[in-house]
């Protein structure tokens, strides 16, 4: 059975499941009463059901065994890393599944989230074949950086809690932590099915395919307007999952910052904007970029079809530069880029709001 048929099953099963879950789903929610109602920070006008997280999480979960059925060859070490992703992911579904039902107060989530990543991390202390750390990376200005164990450890907890968080953070729109996460996915796809033939990641592809499948059978009920949302099990499962993949089979730390450049940019922004504003950086309020556009009048469809175009732009690049230098300046001209158009989107709705109040 070729490559092509293997990957074509792998995203079927995973689309199918989430396509066929979502919409019981989202009755199930609506006969037991597991809404959201519309918060002052909520764009959505009436009551959502926000467990769609977990057919996402389902499709995932059956298309990795599917893939596990099929005639693919796993060296021993990639099956203990899937294995401890798929047991970080359901700790993080299962968590944030039951925040989204009832709630977790901001501290106890940030430690199911470190509990979660270590589930990943901590198998590394028995030796280099076990658990998954960012050890070395290709350098900008040439040869690759190797990271002492401690300081790889306390990277790979950032990275990991970096990524949930961004992707629950921007979860703010119809459609928007979804098409953002499933462009991520399609980069990562194909930054390892396509690799050279001598250093192929065929099986390391099939991860990203697979849950880029899950969220696209998602995202028709996710539009705007959206019918379910998928909560925070969902987003920062994807956060979660994606962290982890772009550092399963050898760290793509430019790729993925790349790609998701926007939102990283977004978070890094709004906490700075909030410190110095003296307000606490965990405190919810509608300062993302996609708050500050929504104000000045875009539609949810136009936001999120320009944050998306610009990820989609920003992963092919990442893709298409050759050499790490050529990445590094293109992060740099995008956080230049995007540092501006936030001042000015902040100086606008600021102005806009004290106009309104006048």
């Amino acid at each position: 059975m070729g490559h092509v048929l293997i990957a074509l099953a792998v995203a079927l099963a995973a689309g199918g499941i989430s396509a066929s879950l979502i919409p019981q789903l989202t009755a199930l929610a609506h006969r037991l009463g597991l809404v959201q109602y519309p918060r002052e920070r909520d764009v959505h006008q009436k009551p959502v059901p926000r467990i769609a997280g977990l057919g996402i999480f389902i499709g995932f979960v059956v298309a990795l065994a599917v893939s596990f059925w099929l005639p693919v060859d796993r060296f021993p070490i990639e099956v203990e890393r899937i294995l401890l992703l798929l047991i970080g992911a359901t700790l993080v579904v299962g968590v944030m599944l039951w925040d989204d039902l009832v709630g977790i107060s901001p501290f106890p989530k940030l430690l199911w989230q470190l509990v979660a990543a270590a589930i990943v991390i901590v198998p590394r202390l028995r030796g280099p074949d076990h658990g998954l750390v960012i050890e070395q990376f290709n350098s900008p200005f040439g040869g690759v950086v190797h990271l002492p164990l401690v300081a790889a450890i306390l990277f790979t907890f950032f990275w990991i809690l970096g990524m949930m968080n961004t992707l629950n953070w921007i979860d703010g729109l119809d459609g928007l932590a979804g098409s953002v996460s499933l462009i991520a996915c399609g980069v990562l796809f194909i930054h390892t099915f396509f690799r050279p033939a001598g250093n192929p990641q065929f099986t390391i592809s099939l991860l990203p395919l697979a849950l880029g499948a899950a969220v696209l059978g998602f995202l028709p009920f996710n539009w705007h307007p959206a019918r379910i949302i998928m909560g925070d099990s969902g987003a920062m499962f994807l956060g979660f999952t994606l962290a982890v993949i772009s550092i399963i089979g050898g760290a793509k730390i430019a790729t993925a910052l790349l790609t998701l450049w926007v939102p990283i940019l977004d978070v890094a922004w709004l906490i700075l904007y909030r410190l110095v504003n003296g307000r606490s950086p965990a405190r919810a309020d509608r300062g993302h970029l996609h708050h500050r556009l929504l104000d000045l009048g875009w539609s949810q469809q136009q936001i999120v079809f320009f944050i998306a175009a610009i990820s989609a732009i920003l992963g092919a690049t990442s893709l298409l530069l050759p050499w790490p230098q050529l990445k590094l300046a293109a992060l740099v001209l995008a956080g230049v880029i995007g540092v501006v158009l936030l001042s000015v989107l902040a100086r606008r709705t600021g102005q806009e709001l004290k106009r309104a109040a006048d």
